[in-house]
């Protein structure tokens, strides 16, 4: 029998397990090279998954990876490298929405939020939530010290979505959830424009690698 026989049919019969028996009967390598089928229409795409893995890691590096990188890989043209993208676009979106603040029930359950959001983020960020709305945006915490007008479009976007109440975070690169003055001056600077427009500062939290620290409850300090 020659290589091309044996592989006929191939496709659909990993089509007709998935849809039998679902994804917990496939390896990882198993999946990846399914989903390939639909972003490489002629190829041998177990070979392709197999050196996807193999290059990045997991998963998580193969759908992390950028189009020049994925480009590097044998049987990989810029169709399949923006189809692999737009997949990890989209299980990004999902854990966005999985995670949404407003499907959190208790303000205790806020800091492993963002310390979940923040998990992959290098340098310090602020982000602020509003569970009413559903509305979250994240920003440069040197940024919003320097520049006066971001913090104005920030203010701005909030009244947009009719925010009410937010919750605001600040992760530190280090273990240790130490607030430091910029943060008490992004804390003071919030509190007095938010107490303007109406909007409730419901927590300030700085995140730490392994426990945080709330400016409002945990400190001595008064907004």
């Amino acid at each position: 029998m020659n290589k091309k026989a044996r592989h006929s049919g191939h496709r659909e019969r990993v089509r007709k397990r998935y849809f039998e028996y679902g994804a917990d009967s496939f390896h990882t390598h198993e999946l990846l090279e399914l989903a390939l089928f639909y972003g490489i229409p002629r190829k041998n795409t177990n070979n392709i998954a197999h050196d996807l893995l193999e290059k990045f890691g997991d998963l998580n590096g193969v759908l992390s990876a950028n189009r020049d990188e994925l480009a590097e890989i044998d049987g990989i043209g810029e169709s399949a490298a923006n189809f692999i993208c737009l997949l990890g676009d989209i299980c990004r979106e999902y854990e966005n929405f999985v995670l949404s603040p407003a499907s959190i029930e208790y303000a205790e359950d806020y800091p492993a939020y963002f310390r979940d959001y923040f998990k992959d983020t290098a340098q310090e960020m602020l982000l602020v939530l509003c569970p009413s709305a559903d509305f979250r945006i994240m920003l440069p915490k040197e940024k919003l010290l320097a520049n006066s007008g971001d913090m104005v479009h920030l203010t701005n976007l909030l009244i947009k979505r009719e925010c009410s109440r937010i919750i605001i975070g600040i992760n530190k690169t280090e273990s240790a959830a130490t607030p430091d003055m910029c943060d008490i001056t992004l804390a003071n600077s919030f509190t007095n424009k938010l107490s303007l427009l109406g909007i409730e500062l419901m927590d300030f939290l700085i995140i730490g690698k392994k426990r945080s620290y709330s400016l409002i409850f945990d400190g001595a300090f008064k907004f």
